[in-house]
């Protein structure tokens, strides 16, 4: 099962495994967005077909935000557009009109929007830049059960 970690205002998804009786986490990809887009899911499901991921779960994840970074809780209604903005990003995804996939990313990034500005208005991380990683865990291949 994948889970969320943050490295400052950037979140990974990672796994756990277990090899030779040894625990072992591996990045699966960089969420650097607050939010998933369908490529990233694609990519991982390529990448680690054997690695359960709950996409709801990670999405309010990243909406909640890096722990102890707000000056508030991040509030509900955040938690339930993200999950909205997942739903319009994969309809997006599947439109088979451009115009309609074009509205569709619009409204999703209407939400994200909204959600960004809660957090650059209530960060208590300040100015501080990004911590994400453009690598995925130096380069290794690790093969999952």
């Amino acid at each position: 099962m994948a889970f969320i970690r943050w490295r400052g205002r950037c979140a990974q998804l990672l796994t756990t495994t277990y090899m030779n009786g040894h625990s072992k986490q591996i990045t699966l990809t960089n969420l650097p967005g607050f939010y998933v887009t369908e490529a990233t899911k694609h990519y991982v499901a390529e990448k680690f077909p054997n690695v359960l991921v709950d996409w709801v779960n990670v999405t309010r994840s990243l909406a909640e935000g890096p722990p102890n970074c707000l000056k508030e809780k991040t509030p509900t209604e955040h938690l339930d557009m993200a999950v909205v903005e997942q739903s319009l990003r994969k309809w997006a995804a599947q439109a088979k009109v451009a115009k309609h996939a074009n509205h569709l990313y619009d409204a999703a990034g209407v939400l994200t929007e909204w959600r960004a500005n809660f957090y650059r208005e209530n960060e208590l991380i300040g100015k501080s830049k990004s911590t994400c990683p453009l690598s995925i865990m130096d380069g290794q291949k690790i093969e999952l059960e």
